[in-house]
């Protein structure tokens, strides 16, 4: 690696420059930065952690930061570079792959490319001279998988850092409350709840659904008005998975036997999110709904995108422009009344996004309390 130490000193921290592009807020690093001295991880991989930053938005602000080229998903090998001379835990210990092998320079795409340690140590195993790069751990991960090891999934290497022996011995229906957060406090679960969210916001969902079943937990999600079976965590893992939800919800997590609404705001992705969460009682326990309303898109608000024919569509328009009158209608229509010289009320339950000019308004009291 050449790059200057002065150089380095004179570079701002990370955590400010995250700061200067908008991706983050102080309040958001500070809580990095308490999670940091306990856990000793990346400050810009909480970031990613924790749900404020895309992990590809995270890579190109660290590749300017350091002066060291990213690579991008297209950039890595479909075979393997070499074989038989690393082993696949070291390169998963130490989160790197190799990726090309030309005149004598082997270049590896790493997580950390200033781990000068596992420079070395590649370059006296291999006899190459070395040219490190920055790789997403994501994707640095799964092709080191798919190249030389078992293929696992992003979520199976965040459950192999859960303790297999606590969770062994916890049944479905744990009464102490302490427990319950205690098991739903621990980082790997918050990783875990933390990729659901957003893998679903990646993939335009407009729900989460959590299912508990006799023999597994299922976790789906809903894409264009259809329900699509996803990758979903073992079923030991339901007390936790849902336990975190229900904290984030600020839900009662003790109370297992009645029905509860919840919210959730957060940042996904850089998107401020609002999750409005459901939980319900069932025969294996309980199941949970976390609706999706990403604020910051407003263009899935376009009432031109439901798919009406041009016909119905200027006749429906016409309708909800209408100075009086009632019509059944959802949020996209807002954003065409708002020029209309008209007063909107909405009736909802439950109450989701308010929205301009609309007054939204609970139609059960026992909701708005």
């Amino acid at each position: 690696m050449s790059i200057r130490v002065e150089a380095l000193r004179s570079r701002k921290l990370i955590g400010q420059v995250f700061i200067e592009r908008g991706l983050i807020d102080e309040e958001e690093l500070r809580t990095a930065l308490n999670l940091q001295a306990e856990s000793g991880e990346k400050l810009a991989k909480l970031f990613v952690d924790l749900g404020y930053v895309s992990e590809r938005d995270c890579l190109a602000v660290v590749s300017e930061h350091l002066r060291i080229p990213a690579l991008g998903p297209a950039d890595y090998p479909s075979v393997p570079v070499l074989e038989n001379v690393l082993t696949h835990r070291f390169m998963k210990q130490c989160k790197f792959v190799p990726v090309s092998l030309e005149g004598g320079v082997l270049t590896l795409a790493m997580t950390d490319p200033m781990d000068h340690a596992t420079i070395d140590s590649v370059r006296q195993a291999t006899g190459h001279s070395i040219r490190a790069v920055l790789g997403a751990e994501s994707e640095v991960m799964d092709v080191l998988e798919r190249l030389y090891g078992s293929a696992a999934s992003s979520m199976g290497r965040i459950i192999e850092g859960i303790d297999d022996v606590n969770l062994g011995t916890l049944s479905d229906e744990i009464e102490d409350v302490e427990q319950l957060k205690d098991l739903a406090s621990e980082a790997p679960v918050i990783r875990l709840v933390n990729l659901l969210m957003s893998k679903a916001v990646e993939s335009r969902a407009s729900d989460i659904h959590i299912e508990p079943f006799e023999k597994d937990l299922k976790i789906r999600y809903r894409i264009d008005g259809i329900l699509h079976d996803v990758e979903s965590p073992p079923k030991k893992l339901k007390a936790a998975v849902i336990s975190r939800v229900k904290i984030m919800a600020k839900l009662n997590i003790a109370e297992r036997r009645l029905p509860q609404d919840g919210r959730i705001k957060l940042k996904v992705l850089g998107k401020d999110i609002d999750l409005r969460v459901s939980t319900l009682p069932t025969m294996y326990g309980e199941s949970v709904v976390m609706r999706i309303l990403d604020k910051s898109n407003t263009a899935l608000y376009d009432i031109r995108r439901l798919g009406f024919p041009e016909d119905s569509l200027r006749e429906f328009t016409a309708l909800i422009r209408r100075p009086h009158g009632i019509v059944s209608c959802f949020r996209r229509c807002t954003q065409t009344m708002r020029r209309a010289p008209s007063r909107a009320w909405s009736t909802w339950e439950p109450r989701t996004i308010s929205s301009r000019p609309r007054c939204s308004a609970c139609w059960r009291s026992a909701s708005c309390a």
